[in-house]
């Protein structure tokens, strides 16, 4: 029998959060004054286990879940500059939303054992020591990881794979904004968590989640400027994406028509070959400049054509399967165990049986008659 002492205020909040709601609005939901709500999620009062089953079936969970134990964690120091910019009705159920999701990536794992014989490193720039004994540099360090998971040279197939593969769980998210495409953390007895917004373009997905790889390599044993992280993270997934003794051999000349060509190559977006390229020294400001005036006017700058192929996480999914194949769960029998509501278990899991929930852009023809060759 729960007992009312044992009433997560912070689960309350989270809940709320998940799913829009204001304490104005939950309260008129459930025909009570705001400062009721108020209070209990300031945990000056103790809800009533009635009050707890109405909540529950409001916004999608199980009673249960209110008496979990554990705390929230809020975004990583690292994204400090993007949080500024969120509305913070945005920012409130983008964090419940990976809160919520990491509890359930705990109940999971309870019946789900990982491999633990790979793992995402993290330098401490006081000890490394590179390739060759060099000094630390984002470069090195780039193709150091490249080196120690045997990743081959030229393109990486699929990033998702590569992370999943090395440690990390990639959580697919609905952010509903397009400020933070991802966010990784690491938590004690957990792998390395990245939460990503699915509904972005592939290129972006791909060197979004090489930005936190980016942060969680160089930024959880040493802590910077925000603006300086965010430099550090965006140079690592250049150089590890595009590794600069290639890309210095194939980008003979600087046009609209090779950096497609490349993109289809190396699955990096144009403007991400041309940001590369500008940080090694490759093309002068005015190239530069004069590029993504070019984009802009063919509208590439909202929308590039040459879309690779969505990476679809597939550990969350094998984790889920798992309990259907192995231990005979039925898909109630799961929501129960994640504590809720089977409507809202296929909305966070759908991908599992339809993975064309992921959207892409499958816009493969440039306009204004240009035309990329081979």
């Amino acid at each position: 029998m729960l007992k009312p002492d044992q009433f997560n205020r912070h689960l309350m909040a989270l809940s709320r959060d998940s799913v829009g709601y204001s304490q104005s609005e939950l309260a008129n939901k459930l025909g009570v004054k705001q400062g009721t709500i108020s209070k209990y999620e300031a945990g000056l009062l103790e809800p009533p286990f009635d009050f707890v089953e109405a909540l529950a079936n409001t916004l999608g969970f199980m009673p249960e879940f209110f008496y979990e134990t554990g705390r929230p964690y809020g975004m990583p120091p690292f994204h400090y500059r993007k949080r500024k910019k969120l509305a913070a009705k945005r920012l409130s159920k983008m964090v419940a939303e990976m809160n919520i999701r990491r509890i359930q990536l705990q109940i999971l794992l309870r019946s789900y054992d990982l491999p633990s014989n790979r793992f995402i490193p993290e330098i401490d720039r006081d000890e490394y020591r590179g390739g060759y004994g060099k000094d630390f540099s984002i470069e090195g360090a780039a193709q150091q990881l490249r080196e120690m998971w045997g990743i081959p040279d030229g393109p990486i197939e699929n990033v998702v794979e590569v992370l999943e593969d090395n440690g990390g769980i990639v959580i697919p998210c609905n952010f509903a904004s397009d400020l933070i495409d991802a966010v990784s953390q690491r938590i004690d007895g957990l792998p390395v968590l990245f939460f990503v917004n699915m509904n972005a373009p592939a290129d972006r997905i791909r060197h979004t989640l090489c930005h936190e790889l980016g942060h969680m390599v160089l930024h959880t044993t040493t802590l910077m400027d925000d603006d300086e992280m965010e430099k550090e993270a965006d140079h690592f997934a250049g150089a590890f994406l595009l590794p600069s003794k290639e890309l210095k051999r194939q980008l003979i000349k600087f046009d609209l028509r090779q950096i497609a060509n490349l993109k289809r190559h190396w699955k990096v977006s144009m403007s991400s070959i041309a940001m590369r390229a500008d940080r090694l020294g490759m093309i002068t400001p005015y190239q530069k400049k004069s590029f993504f005036i070019q984009m802009g006017k063919l509208g590439y700058r909202k929308a590039e054509p040459y879309e690779p192929e969505k990476e679809v996480p597939t550990k969350i999914k094998t984790v889920v399967k798992f309990f259907f194949d192995n231990l005979d769960f039925s898909k109630e029998d799961l929501a129960k165990s994640l504590m809720i509501s089977v409507p809202k278990f296929e909305e966070l899991y759908g991908f599992i049986d339809e993975p064309e929930k992921y959207p892409s852009n499958d816009n493969n023809a440039f306009g204004h008659g240009l035309r990329v060759v081979k």
